[in-house]
């Protein structure tokens, strides 16, 4: 039989089928955490309504899933009418769920899904799936979770672990420590390349006493190293900081280095 028409052989069978998976296999989105301090999650969430924006800004379809009461939504002047709780239980279709912000832009409001039935061991793989299935179309998914449900987190770092996590410190006195007892939760469950702080309510001068604070508990407990600080106010600063997280999770390849802290001017 000539070579040309000789059947391919198991290996060369195997490549193609893992090539044809990887084509019509969906990409992961670009998951980007948001852990808020116990007294930061009712805050005025104007300042997500800029972090949103500035994804989809840099291009990517992007869906904000508010697990932290943050009323996102609201923030958008939009009703939200659901939770992913509604659709875990049957009570709306999935895409009900979601709402529609604008273009590329959606809102899952889900904190009650990730509060709700608190004794049923299945709950977090629950809250991870339907997050998982509503994000399938999305390029860059921001997880504003709470601080004190930062293990939901294992769920979502995949082989190559979550390249940016930000995180927004309490405003109360001993809010560093605070702080850096998050980080060490989140480095517990999940590979995270940088942790990027944004404050709440700060002068300059309060901001510098933070950063100092932190970047000494870090480098001495964690291993990490912080630059300078940011506000959450400052909405220059966050839509650098998404064009920085955006620019990093497009980068194809290139080895990871020790985990850094890094806060936002």
């Amino acid at each position: 039989m000539p070579a040309q028409t000789r059947k391919k052989s198991a290996p060369a069978r195997q490549d193609q089928a893992a090539g044809l998976r990887r084509l019509f296999t969906p990409a992961e989105p670009h998951w980007l955490p948001v852990l808020l301090a116990p007294d930061q999650e009712r805050l005025d969430a104007q300042w997500l309504v800029e972090l949103a924006s500035a994804c989809v800004e840099q291009g990517g379809r992007t869906l904000v899933v508010d697990a932290a009461r943050a009323q996102v939504a609201a923030a958008f002047g939009l009703r939200a009418r659901y939770d992913l709780a509604h659709a875990l239980h049957g009570d709306c279709a999935p895409l009900q769920a979601c709402v529609a912000a604008g273009v590329n832009l959606k809102i899952l409001p889900a904190a009650r899904a990730l509060e709700q039935d608190g004794r049923a061991p299945d709950r977090i793989r629950r809250f991870e799936a339907g997050v998982r299935a509503l994000a399938a179309t999305a390029d860059c998914a921001v997880l504003v979770l709470p601080a004190r449900h930062a293990r939901v987190l294992t769920g979502f770092c995949g082989a190559t672990g979550i390249a940016d996590a930000i995180v927004v410190p309490g405003s109360e006195s001993g809010s560093d420590r605070g702080a850096i007892e998050t980080m060490r939760r989140l480095l517990s469950m999940a590979d995270i390349d940088a942790f990027r702080l944004l404050f709440q309510g700060t002068d300059p001068d309060r901001a510098g006493r933070l950063l100092s604070s932190l970047a000494a508990g870090g480098a001495r407990e964690l291993s990490a190293r912080a630059s300078d600080a940011g506000s959450l106010h400052d909405v220059s600063a966050i839509r650098r900081l998404v064009r920085e997280v955006r620019c990093r999770s497009m980068r194809a390849g290139g080895e990871r280095g020790g985990t850094a802290v890094e806060t936002v001017s």
